[in-house]
């Protein structure tokens, strides 16, 4: 009967949290992400959860049809610090996303506030090359 319960449990987990699911990788872990094409900008929107992750250790790359984001999130360590539960991740992480349209490597631009990185990607409308694209830290009020 328990192994019964068990299979249950991860049938359920399996069906229920795709989330967890695909967020980890066996090496660190895959940020979440929504992508969407915003009309007035006529943009690509990439938008990333990375709370925590340290800018200067994100890494963007395009290439007409394919967004890589790579970093590493530390595990904040503490001294004096027990942990009862660890649910965040932590460690590197590598996230690819394939584009429906090719972008304009030249005019894309990133900004990192408050955890999240968004990537704004123009549609292409000449040739373009492989770039790492810097990071923008907006100022607040």
């Amino acid at each position: 009967m328990d192994e019964m319960h068990d299979e249950v449990l991860r049938v359920f987990n399996d069906v229920c949290m795709p989330r967890a699911r695909q967020r980890s990788t066996g090496h660190g872990f895959c940020p979440l992400a929504d992508v969407f094409f915003e009309e007035p900008t006529g943009e690509i929107v990439v938008r990333l959860e990375l709370p925590g992750a340290n800018r200067e250790e994100i890494q963007l790359y395009v290439e007409r049809r394919q967004l890589t984001v790579r970093g590493r999130r530390e595990f904040p360590a503490g001294e004096g610090r027990v942990y009862q539960q660890v649910e965040m991740d932590y460690g590197p992480f590598d996230r690819r996303i394939r584009l429906a349209v090719d972008v304009d490597v030249d005019k894309t631009y990133a900004t990192y506030d408050e955890g999240v990185l968004e990537i704004r990607l123009p549609l292409l409308t000449h040739e373009s090359k492989v770039q790492q694209v810097p990071i923008k830290v907006e100022a607040k009020p």
